[in-house]
């Protein structure tokens, strides 16, 4: 229940996001983790230059793959310890094309080739990160997807140490 929950949650933030590429077919979403942050992004890409999957690491644990089940060639980027990931950029024709992920750190990491309409995203506040990626995808491949961006969980954390402060006064 809490898993659907979860999910439904992260689909619904992902539809009032903006969806970047043309779109249609199966929807898809990482689960949001609120133990643990994003540490890595594997992204698998078909012969023809199309973004298939791709998966998200929660802490040590990587996510089901999400998009299409059908093959190409994994590549994968992990985040150094406190990094995180503050832009995305991409291209798209009916399917992606390429993934571009910018890091607090000035590191980058880029999935296929750039080729069709670009797009650049960062999230809506200075402080806020990726938090989960959903999508749609077809046969050949993943035809949209949208970002998840929420403050980092530190400063959750910090938040709740402010209030229990306060409240024991």
């Amino acid at each position: 229940m809490l898993l659907r929950l979860t999910l439904t949650l992260l689909w619904s933030t992902c539809l009032a996001a903006q969806m970047y590429g043309s779109g249609g077919g199966k929807y898809f979403s990482t689960p949001r983790d609120h133990e643990y942050e994003i540490t890595g992004i594997r992204v698998a890409v078909g012969s023809l230059g199309i973004l298939k999957s791709i998966q998200v690491r929660y802490g040590p644990s990587w996510t089901t793959m999400s998009g299409c089940p059908s093959s190409g060639t994994p590549q994968e980027f992990i985040l150094y310890p406190g990094e995180r990931i503050i832009g995305i950029s991409g291209s798209y024709k009916m399917y992606f094309r390429s993934l571009n992920l910018h890091t607090d750190t000035g590191r980058y990491a880029t999935f296929g080739k750039d080729d069709g309409m670009n797009f650049v995203v960062y999230p809506d506040q200075f402080e806020k990160v990726l938090t989960g990626i959903c999508g749609q995808c077809k046969l050949l491949g993943i035809t949209g997807l949208c970002f998840a961006w929420d403050y980092p969980l530190e400063f959750w954390d910090t938040i709740q140490q402010n209030n229990s402060t306060s409240s024991d006064k």
